[in-house]
């Protein structure tokens, strides 16, 4: 009996050291991060017929593209040629293998451009209005704006670029005077193509603020999206500006910061409250070129930072990010962008179809 018991209470031991072995083991597999091999798409979703992705493998941050064999999973038969396109609308999964390992999978969305999602982006329009706090006809400018329709107004992307008053800065003077030499103001200027001095029927009005909303949608349709997510570090307001292409050319990015709720401070200024007032410009606001030029359907990223004053309340401050596109005379036309707020993030947006 002795012997027996000794030789239970061994075996229960052994046991229990085997057990503890394999959790350590078990664990320490559960430690590693991700898999080694990871695959990537230029593009998470493209226009059918129009647009392509093109695959990228690394392999522990080594790149095996070339020896990597990608596969669609709805036919694992057929490896994947770079770049790859479809002209049938769907969400379409990849996944790579390389020299015994498989990596992670990867969607891409495929749509027609009328579809609600993954096809025609939202366009938005760039209104840049040169104001200035003490100026009576610039508050009746903002009330045609006022009168819009919601679906509308949220068309606009504004920034408010004060003149000769306590909320001017250098980046709004400095665009000032290339875009309005005269000074005059109230002047709105529409995605750096058009301009609308004074109010009227020549004017500023009602009437001229929805005309640009349809001379965007029809001459300069959006043919990239702006995706952002923006984060508050004390008062380092960073944000990361994600950039997804549906045609080549030659484009160009820029940010700047605005600030809403600025409250009047005498009765000398015509409005209660200040919306949109540009505080600073993290990129020339006409945009720097994005080098090198896009050439095919893709996506790229770009980050940008700044310090938020004392005086400035960052649960009122937005980035304002828009892209612009060269034309066939070679100007740069605002095509599209996106707002987001510091310390938030905005996703892409497309057009609903009708």
């Amino acid at each position: 009996m002795k012997w027996y018991f000794k030789f239970a209470s061994c075996a229960v031991l052994c046991a229990a050291f085997v057990a503890l072995a394999s959790f350590t083991a078990c664990s320490d597999d559960d430690s590693e991060s991700g898999p080694k091999l990871v695959l990537r798409a230029s593009a998470s979703s493209f226009v059918t017929g129009e647009g392509s992705v093109t695959f990228t493998v690394t392999f522990v941050d080594k790149d095996v593209t070339s020896e990597a064999v990608i596969t669609n999973l709805a036919s694992p038969r057929d490896p994947v040629q770079c770049p790859w396109t479809t002209d049938v609308s769907g969400i379409y999964r990849f996944q790579a293998t390389y020299d015994g390992e498989v990596s992670n999978v990867v969607e891409v969305e495929a749509s027609s451009s009328g579809s609600v999602s993954g096809g025609a982006f939202y366009r938005q329009v760039l209104l840049t209005k040169f104001t200035a706090v003490w100026c009576g006809p610039c508050a009746i400018a903002q009330s045609y704006f006022n009168r819009l329709k919601p679906e509308e107004s949220e068309r606009f992307m504004v920034v408010a670029a004060h003149q000769g008053d306590r909320l001017t800065v250098d980046a709004g003077k400095k665009l000032g005077t290339k875009l309005n030499p005269q000074g005059s103001v109230p002047m709105w200027n529409y995605n750096f193509v058009s301009s609308s001095v004074g109010t009227g029927v020549s004017g500023i009005s009602l009437q001229t603020i929805r005309r640009e909303i349809t001379n965007s949608l029809e001459k300069y349709p959006a043919v990239c999206g702006v995706k952002a997510t923006s984060t508050l570090e004390g008062s380092t307001a960073k944000i990361e500006a994600t950039v997804q292409f549906q045609q080549a050319g030659n484009y160009k990015i820029a940010c700047v910061l605005t600030e809403n709720g600025i409250e009047k401070e005498s009765v000398e200024e015509q409005q209660s409250e200040f919306n949109h007032v540009l505080r600073t410009a993290l990129t020339d606001m006409q945009g720097i070129a994005i080098e090198p030029a896009v050439a095919e359907a893709g996506e790229r990223s770009f980050n940008y930072e700044v310090t938020l004053k004392d005086s400035w309340e960052p649960e009122n401050c937005e980035f304002v990010i828009y892209v612009l596109k060269e034309a066939e005379d070679g100007t740069f036309v605002a095509n599209n962008g996106a707002v987001c707020p510091v310390g938030g993030e905005v996703g892409y947006k497309y057009e609903v179809a009708q």
